[in-house]
């Protein structure tokens, strides 16, 4: 998608920008990011451009540009007689509440729901699948003034007028919401002062929300506004054009008092900001998402655990509109959905195109200081366990656990993941984790390091152990025996390997696998008879050591998009007899508490 971008406060041209699904405006602080996105989200504020677009704007904290043109638009509008229309809209954090409610209570496959669900915040239906738990409480009124414009709508209709304020779909959808959840027998014959009501997701369903029309012919003032207003939300659900009817402005709900409330009364105010943050983004997207939607999120990822960072932005690539987003964070950066030509650098309000690559290193330089924080936050750790995976320290600890050693000795031991970077011979066992090694010792740092363990998947290559079967000679531990340590620091280091091809091997267990009906797939022709699992037999052998099994047991304890499942590897473990776990668990578990 292309756009033409207005001048902005700091660059006085206008400007194209390339959109491919997002653009993601990178720049030193000042260099005008925002700026751009400002100037989009009033172009089309003011009707001025981009009206094909439906706007969605978000500001990471209270942004006071957004804010100040917003309040002016919408008193502009109220001045004259037109209600809310969401074809551009920013979103502050007294929206927040409303838009979770809305999109857990009505997309039940959208992303708020299944953030819900993983952290176990809420309870479904068996059936419909429908939100059993959360809950809306809000104070809701009826003033003064909408009951005289309903009183009058009567008179009118007495007369033989038919499109009054009671014909709309609007006034419908409110006369249901107030029988569903204010009173069953409220006429509009007096105001009903402001009080404190609780919507539950579950009972949302109950009220007939009328889908908006067109404005007749010859309907004038606040009802016609009220009709053009719901004419431009057709694209979004019923429910969403009237609840933000009903919040703006404080209208008939105020959102200012909102307790959102999810399963064993767990509120949304006691989250943290990241999950909070990241929950509003979603709701954004599950409500407003669609071919014709823009989203503008200024550093929307701040707050963010760097694992929700990777997930923000591969939701983002995957929208069905477009989005233009700004960012600091070398995680968002460098997420592998940010190809080159989703970065822009922008200088002085310019996305700057002209020998790009050299550009994104010159920014990028002044984040390389993030390796340093990394040795800075290791540097902190006394006992260092590097693994190709660091669910591979999981299991490590799920199997020595089942096999009655006592794994609370471990919980001293921090695990990192670092490839091992082998090839098939002993020379190459390791280099990665070795690298780090050596720059974790040169880090201008306060090292409190005592062990460092590394421990690499054998694979294909054939290493020399000590006699204890984990410890390794060679070339391997040479190589780590030169790492230097400052101040003369006496920091071990440790190259061990498993005896097993990676991880996996381990699993490899007769009742586990005939429990999930795999045992052919390991016991067939393609291994000798020798070599077969057996009940009650840890499958210490060569045959077992050296097989490729990840296809095999990768199935049984991986979810798909999540990967290594906490829940299924534990369940599968459950299910492999103590002694059919390899001594190599054993003598790793050994060698590491020893020398804690």
């Amino acid at each position: 998608m292309e756009l033409i971008l207005a001048p902005n406060l700091l660059h006085d041209q206008p400007q194209t920008l390339n959109i491919n699904k997002v653009a993601t405006l990178i720049g030193e602080n000042g260099s005008g990011k925002s700026s751009i996105l400002q100037s989009v989200f009033e172009e089309r504020l003011n009707k001025r451009a981009h009206h094909h677009l439906n706007v969605v704007c978000f500001s990471s904290g209270q942004n006071e540009n957004y804010s100040e043109k917003f309040g002016i638009y919408l008193k502009r509008e109220r001045q004259a007689g037109r209600g809310l229309g969401l074809e551009c809209l920013y979103f502050d954090k007294p929206w927040s509440k409303l838009l979770i409610f809305l999109a857990t209570a009505t997309k039940r496959s959208g992303k708020v729901r299944s953030f819900l669900r993983e952290r176990g915040y809420v309870t479904e239906s068996a059936f419909a699948g429908d939100d059993q738990t959360t809950c809306l409480k809000c104070a809701f009124k009826i003033d003064k003034n909408y009951v005289n414009r309903v009183q009058d709508a009567l008179k009118r209709e007495e007369s033989g007028e038919v499109d009054t304020l009671r014909n709309t779909p609007y006034f419908r959808s409110l006369d249901s919401f107030i029988n569903t959840f204010v009173s069953n027998d409220y006429e509009f014959e007096q105001p009903l002062r402001k009080r404190t009501i609780e919507i539950p997701a579950s009972r949302l369903i109950d009220v007939s929300f009328d889908y908006p029309r067109q404005p007749q012919a010859g309907e004038e003032g606040i009802e016609a506004g009220e009709a053009n207003a719901q004419a431009q939300n057709t694209a979004f659900d019923p429910e969403v054009s009237f609840f933000t009817q009903a919040a703006d402005n404080d209208y008939f709900i105020d959102k200012q008092g909102y307790k959102l409330v999810f399963k064993d009364g767990i509120e949304l105010d006691q989250l943290s900001d990241g999950e909070y943050q990241l929950l509003f983004l979603y709701a954004l997207i599950d409500l407003f998402d669609a071919p014709n939607t823009l989203f503008l999120f200024d550093e929307a990822d701040s707050h963010l655990h760097y694992k929700n960072v990777e997930k923000l932005w591969s939701l983002l690539h995957s929208i069905q509109g477009h989005a233009i987003t700004t960012t600091h964070l070398l995680d968002s950066i460098s997420a592998k959905e940010n190809r080159i030509e989703h970065l822009k650098v922008v200088e002085h309000g310019r996305i700057n195109e002209d020998n790009k690559i050299k550009q994104l290193i010159s920014r990028l330089s002044v984040l390389s200081r993030a390796k340093s924080v990394e040795f800075e936050v290791c540097g902190k750790l006394p006992n260092i366990a590097l693994l190709d995976d660091y669910n591979d320290w999981i299991i490590f600890i799920k199997l020595a656990a089942r096999k009655g050693l006592d794994v609370s000795l471990l919980e001293q031991v921090h695990a990192i993941g670092k490839p091992s970077s082998r090839n098939d011979d002993n020379e190459n066992i390791g280099k990665a984790k070795v690298d780090w090694t050596q720059s974790l010792s040169k880090a201008e740092t306060d090292l409190e390091t005592m062990n460092v363990f590394l421990v690499c998947d054998r694979d294909n290559s054939n290493p020399r152990w000590h006699e204890n079967g984990v410890l390794l000679l060679g070339a391997p531990r040479d190589e780590v025996n030169r790492i230097r340590w400052p101040g003369n620091r006496r920091v071990q280091t440790f190259m061990l390997a498993w005896r097993r091809r990676e991880i996996e091997n381990y699993l490899l267990s007769y009742s586990a696998l005939t429990h999930f009906e795999v045992i052919d797939a390991i016991n067939s022709d393609q291994l000798a008879q020798g070599f077969h699992l057996r009940e009650g037999d840890s499958g210490d052998n060569d045959g077992i050591r050296m097989l490729d099994v990840k296809h095999i047991v990768n199935p049984l304890i991986e979810t798909p998009d999540i990967g290594k499942d906490l829940t299924k590897i534990e369940s599968y473990i459950s299910h492999m007899k103590p002694d059919e776990i390899s001594e190599d668990i054993t003598n790793m578990y050994n060698f590491i508490i020893g020398k804690l």
